[in-house]
């Protein structure tokens, strides 16, 4: 086996480690809600959790996956930029997870390819096209999300009476809610899986089209959607709580209702399935914490938005894509030093 070879199949491992952290970092996306409303016991959430990543990553399609083949034209790619790029990506999701601040893997990994490719290549180590509107989705998604947060949590209120009674311990439509609460929950973990899992898909396929015989970018082999999908299973069952904290309790500062979870949850959740049949790949991240943030203002009053916390998820959000394309070219730069050697 030659050295190219094994820094190939070195790249696809810190692919896959990249879609572990993924895992426990962005579990606070669909288990946040309900263990903060006690709608289930934290062990319980975090697995099933896992098992529906599993699924969602394993049985919905791979068009965001070929989107992300694209970002970089198959002719500039090279084993340094696509380790510099899942280094960058790994070591910032790693930094903000330390921090308990919910960042976008997508953002991350996005973000890597364009600062790897422009050190790499100029002008032309980026896909533009491509680009624009994998960008515009990862910008459109929160804002939707949190008007979308907003909406449903205002219908739920109105048809539950929740508001009415935050207890819920004596209305008939508590149970019903608390169910239905589950269920939206369920529903993010599959469409976080259908659409995050697709992003180291679409690497380890843009690793294996570009230095391997037999393989081909536009074509994603089985084994490599299963492999996605167990790293991601297993990152989310670990679980990432230090996230969980901010989702579930600092975003509002009144306590999250059966309600305003269903509501967060099931917009993200249709929000991410749109996104994932039309090849968009998009921050669950991003979009579930807008959603909790527009539903806190139906449900409590926009008064009841924690300030802090606000401008910490929008610190994250600006700086996230700078700051891993400048890791990532960092990451280039010194790998192409070594790699010329």
């Amino acid at each position: 086996m030659g050295a190219e070879t094994i820094v190939a199949v070195f790249a696809i491992v810190l692919a896959l480690a990249f879609d572990f952290v993924n895992g426990f970092h962005d579990t606070a996306n669909a288990v946040a809600t309900v263990i903060y409303t006690k709608a289930l016991k934290p062990g319980v959430a975090i697995v099933m959790s896992g098992i529906l990543n599993f699924l969602g990553a394993l049985l919905v399609g791979t068009a965001v996956a070929q989107v992300i083949t694209k970002i970089i034209p198959a002719e500039i790619v090279t084993l340094p930029i696509v380790v510099a790029v899942l280094l960058a990506a790994v070591i910032w999701n790693l930094i903000t997870w330390w921090y308990g601040i919910p960042v976008s893997s997508s953002h991350c990994l996005i973000a890597s390819l364009f600062g790897a490719g422009i050190t790499a290549a100029g002008v032309t180590g980026v896909a533009w096209p491509e680009l624009y509107k994998v960008i515009a989705a990862l910008f459109l998604s929160p804002l939707i999300g949190f008007f979308a947060g907003w909406f449903l949590t205002w219908i739920t209120l109105k048809i539950s009476h929740e508001k009415d009674n935050p207890s819920g311990t004596k209305h008939a439509h508590s149970k019903l809610m608390r169910f239905l609460h589950v269920i939206a929950s369920a529903s993010v973990s599959f469409s976080h899986g259908s659409n995050d899992g697709q992003k180291t898909m679409g690497i380890i396929t843009l690793i294996l089209g570009t230095h391997f015989s037999g393989y081909t970018t536009n074509v994603v082999p089985f084994w490599v959607m299963a492999a996605a999908a167990t790293a991601m299973a297993l990152g989310t069952i670990i679980g990432g709580w230090r996230v969980i904290r901010t989702v579930g309790s600092k975003i509002s500062r009144e306590r999250l209702s059966h309600s305003q979870g269903f509501g967060a949850s099931m917009s993200t959740a249709l929000i991410i399935l749109a996104a994932s049949h039309f090849g968009a790949p998009i921050s669950t991240t991003h979009t579930l914490s807008s959603a909790v943030a527009g539903g806190t203002i139906p449900a409590h009053g926009k008064e009841k938005l924690n300030p802090k916390t606000m401008k910490l998820l929008m610190s994250a959000w600006v700086l996230t894509i700078p700051v891993a394309a400048g890791l990532a070219a960092i990451c280039y730069s010194i790998l192409r030093i070594a790699w010329h050697r």
